[in-house]
């Protein structure tokens, strides 16, 4: 099978991976920026978030004037840690892979922040619909840190170097699913929303080597790779910001935000 055709990670390799070391997943990624906030939570009280992770979003959200936060997330271990990180009495956190848990609706805002694509959207956007209010929101973001040709020479030389391995649902070598507009706003219409808006957010910055390795070390499919072929690659991505950007190697890291409102009458096609 050539490179660019390796099959993706399966949906369900997302549910526990991530959970095997909090900690260092937590460390390695980004949070979002403050204006994202702004267009994403608005005056919503009543927020369901999907796929909390460590609680980088949920702790985003609790700092802001809102009622109460459900976050509905598959491993128990990442939940825990989100647990003891943000003892907040208005967070309820659901041990559960959506769209299967239990959960009551009447949520005026549902939000997914790089979790979207490790969920079959046609069942995971029916049941988001379900649990909003009468136009209610969603809204789906994603961090995309490799981001190749847009003059990230880190990405540029880094990507050759994944050739082979199978990527998450979200990635592929050369491009993040999220920055595909069409196609996302093509599923959020196809499955009963209205007034999809898209926005997209650069930043800049410089990473050191560890700081590399750190965040090469929480991404999903380099936690799946056996350990001696992950030691490797991490050593090659290593070398790299070493010998080619003297231990401190640039980063453009680009968020794709996607806002929209449930449809009123409006059933998916």
């Amino acid at each position: 099978m050539a490179a660019a055709d390796t099959a993706p990670l399966a949906r369900s390799d997302g549910h526990a991976i991530f959970g095997a070391d909090a900690a260092g997943y937590h460390a390695g990624r980004l949070g979002y920026p403050d204006e994202l906030y702004n267009i994403v939570v608005r005056d919503a009280r009543d927020i369901l978030e999907i796929g909390p992770g460590t609680g980088l979003v949920t702790e985003a959200l609790l700092a802001r004037n809102v009622r109460r936060v459900v976050a509905v997330e598959p491993s128990s271990d990442l939940v825990a840690f989100t647990r003891a990180r943000l003892p907040d009495p208005r967070l309820t956190l659901v041990t559960a892979a959506f769209p299967d848990g239990e959960i009551a609706g009447g949520f005026d805002l549902a939000v997914c922040a790089a979790a979207f694509h490790w969920m079959e959207p046609v069942a995971a956007l029916a049941q988001v619909r379900a649990l909003l209010v009468p136009s209610g929101r969603w809204a789906m973001w994603w961090n995309s840190y490799r981001n190749h040709g847009v003059g990230d020479a880190l990405a540029d030389r880094i990507t050759p170097l994944l050739a082979g391995i199978a990527l998450p649902p979200s990635d592929t070598l050369h491009r993040h699913y999220s920055l595909d507009v069409d196609r996302q706003i093509a599923v959020l219409t196809a499955n009963g929303f209205v007034d999809v808006e898209h926005q997209l957010f650069r930043r800049e910055r410089v990473l050191t080597t560890a700081e590399v390795h750190v965040l090469y070390a929480s991404y999903s499919y380099v936690r799946l790779l056996p350990a001696a072929e992950r030691d490797a690659l991490l050593t090659r991505i290593s070398a790299v910001v070493d010998t080619e950007f003297g231990g401190r190697a640039p980063n453009v890291t680009l968020t794709a935000l996607y806002t929209c409102r449930k449809g009123v009458g409006i059933t998916a096609s």
